[in-house]
């Protein structure tokens, strides 16, 4: 079944901020997740207003991180669709990085469905494993029962265009 921020999410599709983490889209967000402001990175808004638009507490805060850490979200074992899919950045310690909710898997690459993807809501192919970038887990929120975990085969046009950061 199809978790219902995950259904909300592609519904946003191709939404665009306007230069610099702005615009009216951003600000959208900005207030459904109940966190962040204008020129924050918005990937942890986008996930939170997903969760916040479907009744299910986000973490309210801006920081791709804050899934890891927060009391309304517990660690999956593997990967499951619309899994919160958080991803370090430059070192696993550096407190950075982006965060995405998990549609498929090709060898080496989740693609996420999230915000702040070349400055858009898109899927993108993410590494799972880089010298600056990688996966740190799959999150779930403790209030939705525990979905069937288990890697969905990607079945776009493969990781040629895969952002290898």
């Amino acid at each position: 079944m199809t978790p219902s921020w995950y259904s909300w999410a592609e519904k946003e599709l191709g939404q665009h901020e306007l230069p610099e983490n702005r615009g009216p889209v951003v600000r959208r967000y900005i207030q459904l997740a109940q966190c962040g402001e204008e020129g924050d990175p918005w990937c942890a808004i986008f996930a939170n207003a997903a969760l916040q638009a479907n009744g299910i507490p986000g973490t309210k805060s801006p920081s791709s991180q804050s899934f890891r850490h927060d009391h309304n979200f517990i660690p999956l074992t593997g990967p499951a669709l619309g899994a919160i899919c958080v991803f370090w950045r430059i070192s696993r310690n550096s407190g950075l990085g982006h965060v995405g909710f998990y549609d498929s898997e090709t060898q080496g690459y989740i693609n996420t469905l999230g915000g702040n993807e070349q400055d858009a809501v898109r899927k993108e192919l993410l590494a799972k494993q880089g010298a600056h970038f990688g996966l740190v887990g799959y999150f779930w929120p403790k209030t939705i029962p525990v979905p069937q975990i288990g890697a969905i085969p990607y079945h776009g046009a493969g990781s040629a265009g895969a952002k290898v950061t």
